[in-house]
Order: structure tokens, then sequence, then C-alpha cells
């Protein structure tokens, strides 16, 4: 619990770190480590998993506090008056949509993260979904959502048209094509309702060419759902320049360094009915339009949303969104050639893909081994990188490859550390195999 003082000296914080210019930038790299819950007891918890869950900075989450303070302290003007919540969502929703160049914020609302993001609109396509349907994703596709259409497949019948993504990728090219095959084989022979894809896929985690991929499924009449779940924060968006994307949703939990769980949902304004998107909690009649509907779904804790506008404050005292995800962009570019040399091993994607995460392949054919080596960097060296992910051999054959993130808080230092980290704990495994040939972009 927070005490008052402590929440003080916090929003003093930000309010003289806002005054900064950016000619005299606040300095990157592990100074940065005490402006988040990183350091305690003097121990430094090393993080190169910021994609998985995000971090909220110690100033955002102490303005979360004093929403909640607010709520309580007036819980009836909080939950029905327009000085409450309402304001904050209104708010949050008007900057968010001008940083992801949204022309109408009232084509958006705010929900908990993605999966409640592609849960309201695979749920309410209309007509609803039905056995002579299909939904068409990538082998990429994040894997909850992957259960979510194993879900729909036992309750409704829907079906699945998954398209193979071979690894490394070398290009747009490398998701256009087989995608451009996929509906020449099938568009004409079976329904495909809606085409999901992601902006910055998770495992591995590149860049998408969204608005061509956009273009490419309107050819055909299919709806297009894209999941920027890694996109806020991390690269620029802009939902104007997507062909007129039918649905896009992003959490703001993630690399946007607001508090969990917050989201922003765009839907485009046709696909706006009278009952359909509804959010995910119904207990009106939903005769309200898209926006009103999804103001109120019962007594939940909005607060991260209202957290939303302290999180771009901090950012905006950082330098802005272009400092931050250049910063990020370049020491994961870094970190990524840098341990593909050490390791001997391939980077999974050319530059041109990478956002803030880079896939470096592990040097061991042992998945098994490679996911003890994750566990002792957790256990032993308090640092977290994703879990040990493969690649299957007719997808490109990959035993192991880490998904890392690089933040504002590390240096180049630490990847070396790491690297070092992994060698040491795969030698005493007996399981360090560097290729043979190296292939890097």
């Amino acid at each position: 619990m927070f005490t008052i003082s402590f929440v003080a000296v916090l929003l003093l914080t930000i309010t003289k770190i806002t005054a900064s210019t950016i000619t005299d930038p606040i300095p990157f790299g592990n100074e940065r480590l005490n402006d988040f819950f990183f350091v305690k007891n003097g121990t430094i918890f090393h993080q190169f998993n910021h994609g998985a869950y995000g971090g909220t900075p110690k100033i955002v989450v102490a303005s979360q506090y004093t929403y909640v303070e607010q709520m309580e302290s007036s819980i009836d003007a909080w939950m029905n008056r327009a000085t409450g919540y309402r304001q904050c969502i209104t708010s949050a929703k008007q900057r968010l949509s001008t940083m992801m160049n949204i022309k109408n914020a009232s084509d958006t609302v705010l929900v908990d993260n993605a999966s409640e993001g592609i849960n309201v609109i695979i749920r309410n396509l209309d007509p609803p979904l039905g056995p002579s349907d299909y939904i068409l994703d990538l082998s990429i596709a994040y894997g909850p959502f992957k259960g979510l259409y194993q879900w729909l497949g036992s309750r409704y019948g829907v079906k699945v048209l998954e398209v193979p993504i071979q690894w490394p990728v070398t290009g747009p090219a490398s998701f256009i094509d087989p995608i451009t095959a996929a509906l020449k084989a099938n568009a004409s022979t079976i329904k495909i309702r809606a085409a999901i894809f992601s902006h910055v896929s998770a495992y591995p985690a590149v860049i998408l060419p969204v608005k061509e991929l956009v273009e490419l499924f309107h050819q055909y009449n299919i709806p297009v759902i894209v999941d920027g779940a890694h996109a806020l924060g991390n690269i620029e968006i802009n939902v104007e320049d997507m062909s007129d994307v039918d649905y896009y949703f992003t959490n703001t939990h993630k690399w946007l360094y607001s508090s969990k769980s917050s989201a922003i949902l765009y839907v485009r304004r046709d696909h706006q009915h009278l009952y359909v998107p509804a959010p995910a909690v119904v207990d009106s009649a939903m005769t309200e339009d898209f926006e009103t509907r999804f103001i109120w779904t019962g007594t939940r804790d909005r607060t991260a949303y209202c957290a939303i506008l302290s999180a771009l404050d901090y950012r905006q005292s950082l330098g802005g969104e272009e400092r931050i995800m250049k910063y990020n962009h370049d020491l994961a570019q870094y970190g990524g050639q840098y341990l593909s040399r050490l390791w001997e091993t391939k980077i999974l994607s050319p530059e041109n893909l990478q956002s803030s995460m880079t896939n470096v392949q592990v040097p061991t054919n042992n998945l098994t081994i490679c996911q003890m080596v994750v566990g002792q960097l957790y256990n032993t060296y308090n640092t977290m990188v994703s879990g040990a992910s493969s690649i299957a051999p007719e997808l490109g054959d990959i035993p192991c490859y880490l998904r890392l993130s690089a933040q504002i808080y590390q240096e180049q230092n630490d990847w070396h550390v790491l690297g070092a980290l992994v060698l040491k704990l795969l030698k005493e495994f007996n399981s360090y195999m560097p290729e043979k040939k190296p292939s890097r972009f």
C-alpha cells in the first residue's frame, strides 16, 4: 500500500521531469531502472522480457493510486458523473487516437487487453459466425488467440485456415507471398469471414506489412482484424494509412508503460451496428451507440484507464515517442547482432522487420536444455528472458530461440552479460552447439 506522502513525492517528481526539455534530455540506460520496480533492497532484476507484460513506472502507479483515492472517497461521483472515470476515458481516447492517427476518437473504446479486443470483435461479427465460416490466421498467431479459435470451433463449428510462415523471414514477401497463395487456393471455395494477423507478432517478434496485407484481403472482400498488442509505444501506428483497416486493437500496458490492464480498440464506422460490437460484459439492451455502450459494464476499477494519461506524460518527459522508440530499436539491433556473433547463430529476421524486440537462435539443439537455461537465468541470476521457443522442422527447424526486448533502462553491457551467462549455462549443461556456418542479415 502506498502512503499519501509517497504518492505526493512521486507526483511532484513527475511534475518536475515533465518540465524537462529535449535540449537537456533525461539519460536512458541503467539510470532509468529506479523509475520502475526493478531494484529491490539493492538487487537489480534484469528484464529482457518487457514485451510479455510490460513494465509500469513508479510514477504511473502512484498516479493510478490517486485515482483510486478519488474513486473510494467519492464513489457515486466517480461512477456516475462526468467528472469521474468517464472524463479519464474521454481524455485518454483522444490522446491515443491522435498518437495513432485515428481521425475520430468516437470510433475507439477502451478495453482491458488485446484478448478482450479480439473477443469483442470475433464473437460479435454480424451475422454471427457459424459452421460454414472460416477464420484466416497465420502459423505465428498468438497462442491464446488459437485457443479462442478452438473454442469457436467447439461451440459454433467455426473452422480455421492457418497460413504457414517460414523462418527466418527475409522481408515483407515472406508474409505476402504465402497469404496470396492461400487466398488463390481457397477464397473461391470456402467462406472466409475474417482475416486476423499481428502488427508485431509475438513469437517470433517481427513487424508485418499491415498496409499491403489489408489491401490484399480487401481484394477478396475479407474484413481484417489487426492485432497490435505489441505495437503502441514500440513502433509508429498510423491507422489512417492502413488501407481502411476494419478493426485494430493495441495494449497500452505493454510498451506504453501504462498500468495493467488497459488497451484501445478501433472499429471502422461501418462495422458499428445497433447491437454489436458489444462489450465483454453486457448489462443493457445495447441500443446505445458503439462508444457509449462500452462506458458502463458494471462496477469495475477503471483507474488503469486513467493512468494512461500519466504514462503519456511520463513518456513526454523522456523526450517523446520518437526518442524512446529509436533508443529501444537501436539497442535491440545492437543486442541481436552482438548475441548472434557471440553465440555463432542467427537472427530470425532482417532489421527492417524488427521493432524493439529481436529473436536470436540459441546455440543448442536441445529445447529442454534451453528451457533449463531460461529457468536458471531467472532463479539464479535475477534475469528474465522470454520462455525458450522453437520453430518446427517444416517451418524452419530452429531448435531454440529467445525473443528479447530492449528498453530504456538497459545498456549495451546488459546484453554482453546476458550473452556470457547463456554460454556459461549451456557449457555447464554440455549443450553448446553453435552453427557451423552462421547466417546473419
